[in-house]
């Protein structure tokens, strides 16, 4: 990990490529590589959670994708329309 002072990544933070990553801490720029997750282990909280936000996901994709439902949804839950939009 380093420390970079260089003027051309001032403000700069993300990716790049999947190789490189650029954090801001404290308005320092910290380079490092990018972190290897191949071998995490998940408690029995986190894969309970990953399992409902798969199934959230389900739901609104098929809210989303039928009309009636949609409208429905927007009546019970008082959102704008365009909180719904067709991104998958």
């Amino acid at each position: 990990m380093a420390i970079s002072r260089n003027i051309l990544t001032k403000g700069f933070t993300g990716t790049i490529d999947k190789l490189i990553v650029f954090r801001n801490y404290n308005g320092k720029i910290v380079v490092s590589k990018y972190p290897d997750m191949s071998r995490r282990k998940l408690s029995p909280k986190q894969k309970k959670q990953n399992k409902r936000i798969i199934e959230a996901n389900k739901y609104a994709k098929n809210v989303c994708g039928d009309t009636k439902k949609k409208n429905e949804a927007q009546l019970r839950l008082d959102v704008p329309s365009n909180n719904c939009t067709e991104r998958w």
